[in-house]
Order: structure tokens, then C-alpha cells, then sequence
């Protein structure tokens, strides 16, 4: 039986939100019209330091620092750190609000009335992924030892490790393997060089990068991923 794995920021919720709220507390709407475009700036910033932070070679509030104030720059705004720090700061309060979609939580409630092994690997923290995973519920439709952190198991996407030990904890083969996640680099490239099937959330609509390893769907609304997987668990 094919088993789904899924990402969870982004993939499982919309994580532009919080961020949004975010910046809205320290500016207002002065920067709505250009928010997703800011969001997936601090996205891109936050993977170039996220070895370096998970190493503890970087301090949580660097990394924060560095992904706020360079996705500002990138639109040629100057903040200073203490207000790149102050939007993390909101943005963490935020996070505590998040939650799934109706269209997302039906998915989850007919793969496991159909008994589809599911699991999630999400990148970060222990304490800041784990408190993620309990705001949304997650644990009603998938078992807690099916749910790995990187911070928990000190290893992370893209590296194969990580695949591997959802491999154990699911008792399932590779080949019937699947990952929905949204970043191409971390889920898409992780996923194929695992030897996992990879089916791309690109709510962003993010260009395909040309390169050799491609995903085997791409899905662009969590209703397009629920269609998708419903279709791919039932061939």
C-alpha cells in the first residue's frame, strides 16, 4: 500500500499567515501588496542559514535577524534588528493560531478511514515544530512516532537520513513512498534522492527549476493536492 508523508509548513497550513500578521503588527498595510513576496524572501534567507543555525554554530535570534532583514532588503527596505527580531516575535504569537483548512482536514479523515500509513518530517526545532504539530491537531489523524522533527533525530531535508527513519517508523518500503511538501529544494530533490515518489505543493507558484530530478505531480491548491493523492492511493 503507498504511504503519504507529508511537509508541514506550508504544506499543511498556509505559513504565509502568521507571517503576515506579523509584519501587519509593526507596520500596518504599509507592505501588503508585496507580503507573499516578503514571505518567500525570509523562506529563501532562512534555508541559506539553516545549517549553520541547526549546527548551533548560529544563535536562533542571528537567524531570525539575518532571514528579516535581508528579505526587507531585497525590496530595498532598511529595518533595523530590533524590529526584524520584534516581527519574529509576533510571528512566533501568531503561530499559535494557526490552523488547518476544512479541505485539508477532509483529506486527512479519508486516508486514514482508508488506512493509508501517513507520517510528516518537518525541518526545525524540536520545541518550535513540536508546539506546531499539537496547534493543529495533528495527532488525530497521524500517530506521534509518525511524526519526525529533524531537531529530534539530528538530521534534516534534503539528506537521506531523515527519509530513511520515516521508512522504520511507517514499516514501509521506499517504492511505496510519498512526499507532498512545498519547497522543491528540500522536499522535491530530498524526497527523489531518497527514492521516494514526490508530488510538488507549489502554492506559491513558484517557477520549475531546470534541472535533472523533477517531481512526479505538481499540485498548485490544497484542492488540487487532495484530488491528486485521493487519485494516486486508489490507482
Amino acid at each position: 500500500m503507498k504511504a503519504i508523508v507529508f511537509d508541514v509548513d506550508d504544506t499543511l497550513y498556509d505559513l504565509c499567515w502568521p507571517y503576515k500578521m506579523a509584519v501587519g503588527k509593526c507596520f500596518g498595510d504599509k507592505y501588503d501588496s508585496i507580503i507573499e513576496k516578503l514571505f518567500m524572501a525570509s523562506r529563501v534567507h532562512s534555508d541559506e542559514v539553516f545549517e549553520e543555525w541547526s549546527s548551533g554554530r548560529m544563535s536562533s535570534d542571528d537567524m531570525y535577524a539575518h532571514r528579516n532583514l535581508r528579505s526587507f532588503e531585497d525590496f530595498g527596505i532598511t529595518i533595523s534588528r530590533d524590529t526584524a527580531l520584534e516581527i519574529q516575535a509576533y510571528y512566533k504569537e501568531f503561530q499559535k493560531q494557526i490552523s488547518m483548512s476544512d479541505t485539508v482536514k477532509e483529506l486527512l479523515t479519508k486516508l486514514k478511514k482508508m488506512k493509508v500509513p501517513m507520517g510528516c518530517i518537518t525541518n526545525g526545532s524540536g520545541e518550535n515544530q513540536g508546539a506546531k504539530v499539537k496547534t493543529l491537531g495533528l495527532s488525530e489523524w497521524i500517530p506521534e512516532k509518525n511524526i519526525i522533527i529533524s531537531g529530534n533525530v539530528g538530521t534534516a531535508k534534503p539528506g537521506a537520513e531523515i527519509y530513511s527513519i520515516a521508512e522504520k517508523r511507517l514499516g514501509i518500503d521506499r517504492s511505496d513512498a510519498w512526499y507532498i511538501g512545498d519547497t522543491f529544494a528540500n522536499d522535491v530533490i530530498g524526497a527523489k534522492k531518497a527514492g521516494w515518489h514526490a508530488v510538488w505543493f507549489n502554492r506559491r507558484f513558484n517557477e520549475i527549476p531546470d534541472i535533472d530530478l523533477t517531481p512526479d505531480r505538481i499540485v498548485y491548491s490544497e484542492k488540487d493536492m487532495t484530488n491528486a493523492i485521493i487519485e494516486l492511493v486508489n490507482e
